[in-house]
């Protein structure tokens, strides 16, 4: 048998927002991260937007941001801890460019009603409908807050760092060596030639040790120029990987 009730619904972006919201609905509805996604999908798809795709941490990290609200009855960004989504998509090791948080609290009637609700709210809107963000991660439980059964839904949307070409790491270990090895070349091949410039050796001296300090200073020169090299493709990793992250930040502002 359906029934109506008027109950208030919250929704939070950057702050907390309060609707009035009347449901009619057969007993428990069924809310769930799998059918939440689908709707949000199907909102992207309308206005010609690609798929968010799940993600399993971003997931985890949801999960754990609707158990806090339930365990801890408050309904906000930031824990009364000082935890936002951001630390615990670290925590859960998300590795990421961007991440956002949508937040419901309410009694709805089925998924499709909260991402209905979050689309009516422009900063909700705004997050569903970001082309920055390419995964997501949804929790959605019932039970008790402020005293009642009600629903708590979170979405955790991300840009992970592997969208941009990331930084060899073992280039920049490469650098490193060569660097120390740089060093120790121009020690050595000063060395060598404070030995050439002493006086009172013989000519036979003389040549070998012209000889030994060739060697070292060719050593030196190929050593600077690979690291020449070297630096010059990390530059333009580095230059890449900044242009790419400009991009998709400025691509966040204008969605």
């Amino acid at each position: 048998m359906k029934k109506s009730l008027t109950s208030l619904v919250f929704l939070a972006v950057m702050g907390t927002f309060v609707v009035s919201h009347t449901p009619t609905y057969a007993a428990y509805p069924t809310i769930n991260a799998v059918s939440v996604l689908a709707h949000t999908n199907a909102q992207r798809y309308r206005n010609g937007m690609t798929l968010l795709d799940s993600d399993g941490e971003l997931s985890h990290a949801a999960a754990m941001k609707m158990q806090d609200l339930f365990a801890h009855q408050y309904f906000a960004h930031v824990s009364p801890s000082g935890e936002s989504i951001s630390d615990l998509a670290r925590r859960v090791g998300y590795t990421y460019l961007a991440v956002g948080e949508n937040l419901a609290l309410g009694d709805f009637a089925s998924s499709k009603e909260v991402v209905e609700a979050w689309m009516k709210s422009p900063g909700h809107r705004k997050n569903i409908l970001s082309r920055t963000y390419s995964e997501i991660g949804i929790a959605a439980g019932r039970g008790r807050y402020d005293g009642r059964n009600t629903w708590i839904v979170v979405q955790a949307f991300g840009l992970p760092k592997s969208t941009c070409p990331d930084l060899n790491e073992n280039l920049g270990q490469k650098i490193d060596v060569l660097e120390n090895r740089l060093e120790l070349l121009e020690i050595i091949t000063g060395i060598r030639q404070g030995r050439v410039e002493e006086e009172g050796i013989s000519q036979a001296i003389y040549r070998d040790r012209v000889s030994s300090y060739n060697t070292a200073a060719e050593l030196y020169n190929s050593t600077a120029e690979t690291y020449r090299a070297l630096i010059e493709r990390y530059n333009e990793g580095v230059e890449s990987y900044n242009d790419c992250v400009t991009t998709r930040v400025a691509e966040m502002s204008d969605s």
